[in-house]
């Protein structure tokens, strides 16, 4: 494998499709052309290497223990391209480290496994759409108990509610109840989790009750390192 495999990659359209839309900007052009591909065309490029620099990377070090991770088996896997190139796409527009190891670890477990077409598309979609604290959220309701601070937190009450146990595990939503309201209704409304509302009371057995469905659970091993299966969040 040479040294540089990206540098006739064909995602470069994307650092051209900058410049072209700059260009046909009726009062955009010459230094301000220059200044928006230089802060934006530029790093954008370099954030797309780095991604697939480290997407080869992963492959190269798995391919021993994944047949199916080898260049001769990957040259023929349609869903590992398709997932490749949109995942090179998306890794342009997020600055979130844990977003694009979520691209990684899907391009690698479509790679590894058998998913449905319709899945594979949603479930890319799903990555573009959700934020880290989207997943997050999603992983603590897949399951509340293997988190110690929530296990410790629900031995000191009889009843509560599941902000207790998003305050606890996830500092981030302690203090933007607004927020973790709107991250739970996403989850709901995008079928990953049933019955996750934050403010209903129940006991603290059913604190600790997983609220996933199927599709946020197959979403969760979606994105999951394929190796230690750890989802990044």
């Amino acid at each position: 494998m040479t040294d540089e495999p990206f540098k006739n990659w064909p995602e470069d359209f994307i650092n051209r499709g900058i410049k072209a839309g700059v260009g046909s900007l009726p009062v955009v052009g010459g230094p301000i052309a220059e200044f928006i591909q230089f802060v934006i065309g530029d790093p954008a490029q370099e954030r797309r290497d780095d991604f697939l620099r480290a997407v080869v990377e992963r492959i190269v070090a798995l391919e021993g223990k994944f047949d199916e991770l080898k260049p001769e088996a990957l040259k023929e896997n349609e869903a590992f391209q398709a997932t490749f190139i949109e995942a090179a796409q998306a890794s342009l527009r997020t600055a979130h480290e844990k977003k694009k190891e979520m691209l990684r670890n899907a391009i690698l477990n479509v790679a590894i496994g058998t998913v449905d077409e319709t899945i594979r598309h949603m479930f890319m979609q799903f990555i573009e759409r959700l934020t880290p604290l989207h997943i997050a959220t999603l992983n603590l309701m897949n399951n509340p108990g293997a988190n110690e601070k929530v296990k410790q937190r629900v031995q000191n009450v009889m009843a509560g509610g599941l902000r207790e146990i998003v305050d606890v595990a996830i500092p981030e939503l302690r203090d933007q109840r607004e927020l973790a309201d709107v991250i739970v209704a996403d989850l709901e409304n995008m079928k990953l989790t049933n019955g996750a509302g934050l403010n209903v009371t129940m006991t603290g057995n059913g604190m600790l009750a997983q609220r996933t469905t199927l599709l946020g659970r197959s979403l969760l091993q979606f994105i999951a390192d394929p190796e230690t299966g750890r989802v990044p969040c």
